[in-house]
């Protein structure tokens, strides 16, 4: 079996990710594929008129980038706050420049949370140089030698293979396809395909990398001890797991439609194109009067006149609507809303609160999980960063944000949770954690404690003052009126 065969868990999805992908591209892409996303009307028809035709129908149809600005936003969701991230000081550089290219940890963590979000699926390698000695502190604090982090598409794990070790479930295959510079002028590149292997060996962890189906490369990075990886610094990044199950992609349902409202969009275009001008239509003329009065020629508006004979008549023909492929665009926004689309149309429009929290909190449970994987998969590729320069994996920390702020609460449920706070259903922390997850405050419980209290002293100490004032005044009132 070639290097270059593919997995079938893989295969079965590459038609999803194509779809994805030039979807995300936008029009220009969508609109070069041709008959792919939209069938020529009459495709029997192979004459220059109706190719013609069928180009002027592409061209018309407009498609709308929804699954590009959904998933924007989305991930906009996710980093709307910043990760927690906590590492010892020899991993600093890891953080500041996790590629080795200049791509900071938070960079590619939004990289990796887009993907997973639109594809279901990514990895990440965490790869060494090859060294034939452990790599020495000076080395690691110059930055000579150091370990880096590298992305992988969906449709870039190409295979992979897993064995069972003392009950755990290992990686004992993965098969990466890269691109690698043939040869480069100093103004043009060109490129070729090579894979990655990283397989266990005797269980310990070899990396090779095959051009041509022969092996061009092959090592077995070491720790910073000087022994090799007893498993492969690779994880898989799932939007449900992070096992080597492929998961279905949380955008495909959504471009699906955006193709469908596409080519409703191009039929909707025709029809107005073809009937939505007003015909006239004169009755009644003769070829003689067509040549001699009308001379050929008919002047319509305030500065022209249609001048006709004897019972003609003169009248505007307009078609009737054809409203069908615009209630199916419109019937699709809807869709498309319901599955995450809210640039669409206003939400709080078009749904009821019930509705839109149950669709936001549906939401929210894929950007959750997809948030929690990436954060478990980058704290484990830092930890492998740890081993590779002798750093300690204890104190190590990643963790996207997971409060979004699609659900807002209520001024109704802010009176409901203070009134079940104050009844004593609820405890304090509760409470605030609870206006935390809706967007309404901010401070950490322990602040916002002494805050509440001091400012409750001050109104206290306020009323106290204006008690006492109140007082003056009626003892005041009460010595004059004796007087």
């Amino acid at each position: 079996m070639p290097v270059s065969s593919k997995h079938q868990d893989l295969v079965n999805k590459l038609a999803y990710y194509t779809l994805i992908d030039d979807c995300l591209a936008g029009e220009t892409v969508i609109k070069g594929k041709g008959t792919t996303y939209l069938p020529m009307p009459n495709p029997d028809d192979q004459s220059d008129d109706n190719t013609a035709r069928y180009t002027a129908y592409v061209t018309r149809a407009v498609f709308y980038g929804v699954t590009k600005r959904t998933l924007g936003g989305l991930v906009g969701q996710v980093f709307a706050r910043d990760p927690f991230i906590a590492v010892p000081d020899m991993l600093s550089s890891i953080i500041a420049d996790a590629t080795g290219s200049g791509v900071n940890i938070i960079q590619f963590a939004k990289n990796t949370t887009e993907h997973v979000i639109s594809k279901g699926r990514a990895g990440v390698l965490v790869d060494y140089p090859d060294r034939d000695a452990p790599t020495t502190q000076a080395q690691i604090q110059s930055g000579e030698v150091r370990p880096s982090m590298t992305f992988y598409s969906a449709s870039q794990i190409i295979n992979w293979d897993e064995i069972k070790r003392n009950g755990h479930i290992l990686l004992s295959l993965v098969v990466l396809q890269e691109r690698y510079v043939i040869n480069d002028d100093g103004f043009l590149k060109t490129y070729g395909t090579q894979y990655r292997v990283l397989r266990l060996i005797d269980d310990q962890y070899v990396m090779q990398v095959y051009r041509n189906d022969a092996i061009y490369q092959s090592f077995r990075p070491i720790d910073a001890a000087g022994q090799p990886l007893a498993e492969i610094p690779f994880k898989f990044i799932g939007s449900k797991t992070n096992d080597s199950t492929v998961d279905e992609p949380p955008l495909y349902d959504l471009a699906s439609l955006n193709i469908a409202h596409y080519r409703n969009s191009a039929d909707y275009e025709e029809s107005c194109f073809v009937v939505g001008q007003p015909t006239l239509v004169l009755t009644g003329l003769t070829q003689q009067w067509v040549q001699d009065v009308l001379r050929g020629k008919v002047t319509l508006g305030s500065r022209g006149a249609v001048p006709l004979p004897t019972d003609a008549h003169a009248l505007m023909l307009q078609a009737a609507p054809n409203s069908l492929p615009f209630e199916a665009m419109k019937h699709k926004e809807k869709q498309m809303v319901a599955l995450g689309a809210k640039l669409i149309e206003d939400i709080s429009v078009q749904r009821t609160a019930t509705e839109t929290a149950i669709d936001f909190s549906s939401e929210t449970s894929v950007l959750s999980a997809t948030a929690d994987n990436v954060s478990y998969a980058l704290a484990q590729a830092l930890r492998w960063c740890a081993r590779f320069v002798g750093a300690s994996e204890d104190e190590i920390e990643f963790a996207l944000n997971t409060e979004f702020d699609l659900i807002r609460l209520s001024s109704q449920d802010r009176v409901a949770l203070v009134g079940e706070w104050q009844a004593g259903a609820i405890s304090f922390e509760e409470l605030r954690d609870n206006l935390r997850r809706g967007g309404i405050v901010t401070r950490d419980d322990a602040e916002a404690l002494k805050l509440i209290e001091a400012e409750q002293a001050k109104r206290d100490a306020q009323a106290i003052e204006k008690q006492k004032k109140l007082a003056q005044t009626q003892g005041n009132n009460a010595t004059g009126a004796q007087t």
